[in-house]
């Protein structure tokens, strides 16, 4: 059904190169929503630069406009930046801006929901 949240995606498909995930958590709220609570930390070093932040900031940005085309119209998909004061970016936002800083980690929660109903 279009209705409800019926699939996910692999833990694989949250990477990113140049990261590894130091923490993974989906708890499935409802059945029309899903959130999945990502951690990433720099490949091979301790911090991740202020241009690797929005670098990544972009990454994450892009793969959650990939989930999306890959579900149903009235599935969305938006990702909340926890670093940053829990600011929300929502696939296709033209004004999204984040003001990057020297991070460990960069803790983000992609989250799909039902939009409408069909």
């Amino acid at each position: 059904m279009k209705n409800t949240i019926t699939r996910s995606f692999e833990l694989q498909d949250y990477k990113i190169v140049g990261t590894e995930l130091s923490g993974f958590w989906a708890d499935l709220t409802s059945k029309e929503e899903l959130i999945v609570e990502v951690n990433y930390i720099p490949e091979k070093k301790k911090v991740f630069s202020p241009e690797e932040i929005e670098k990544l900031a972009l990454e994450i940005r892009n793969k959650c406009g990939s989930f999306e085309a890959q579900l149903p119209e009235n599935i969305k998909c938006e990702v909340t930046f926890k670093n940053f004061g829990e600011k929300v970016y929502k696939t296709g936002q033209p004004d999204f801006k984040l003001e990057p800083r020297e991070l460990e980690e960069v803790q983000v929660a992609y989250r799909f929901y039902v939009e409408y109903y069909i």
